[in-house]
């Protein structure tokens, strides 16, 4: 099985991984609070810890391994997804990755772990959907919850309504993202357009997904980013 960092082999960049992978479930994070008079505490759900794994790699070609290290310890910096061949379509999202061992240790044995921290979820790869008409339904399929990226292309004063929930977009002049992973709404790559919009970003439930836009609406992208819980 190989690991694939940011949409590359490690066995082509000259390592490759030990063994079988051992990924974690995400683990629930609550917070409880006492109440005097109450039995038990009062238990709330406030969301997953990160993921945190650790991967065994040796390293394919020796001739000069410190010069390797040097070439690892830059990919590894450079981190940002993770997935592996033999389920290609999903993938982590890496936040750290560090090499464990010692220099010396890697050296003389060519083989070394890498602790990485990711988010709770694996994101599976999928395509951008276009609509053109102004009504319709999202599936999700996974086991959680989505936080999409939706590309209005319009003008004047728009309308989407995701789930019963209204976001007005104002003064369009040709297109507005709304990023909900970012928590961000802009145009292109630097406009900033989050005074332009008055809501909540919108948040695609498991199950069926009904969204409507009204106004001068053109065309709708939505990358849905599905997520499942690991």
């Amino acid at each position: 099985m190989g690991v694939i960092i940011n949409n590359q082999n490690t066995k082509t960049l000259g390592f490759a991984l030990v063994g079988r992978p051992n990924i974690p479930s995400a683990e629930k994070r609550y917070e409880s609070t006492e109440v005097e008079g109450r039995d038990g505490s009062l238990t709330r759900f406030l969301g997953y810890e990160d993921l945190k794994f650790s991967l065994n790699f040796n390293i394919l070609f020796q001739d000069d391994i410190k010069q390797k290290l040097r070439e690892i310890k830059g990919v590894l910096a450079q981190a940002r997804t993770l997935s592996f061949d033999d389920s290609p379509n999903f993938y982590y999202k890496i936040k750290q990755a560090q090499i464990s061992e010692t220099e010396s240790v890697i050296r003389a044995s060519g083989v070394f772990s890498v602790e990485f921290i990711a988010e709770p979820y694996e994101y599976e790869t999928s395509a951008t959907g276009n609509y053109s008409v102004k009504s319709f339904t999202i599936a999700n399929k996974t086991t959680t919850t989505a936080l999409p990226v939706i590309k209005i292309y319009g003008s004047g004063t728009v309308v989407l309504t995701v789930n019963g929930k209204g976001i007005t977009l104002t003064d369009l002049t040709t297109d507005i993202t709304i990023d909900s992973n970012l928590q961000e709404a802009y145009s292109g790559l630097t406009t900033n357009m989050n005074s332009n919009m008055n809501g909540e970003f919108p948040i695609l439930k498991t199950g069926n997904n009904t969204i409507t836009i009204t106004g001068n609406v053109t065309k709708t992208e939505i990358d849905n980013n599905w997520r499942w819980l690991t």
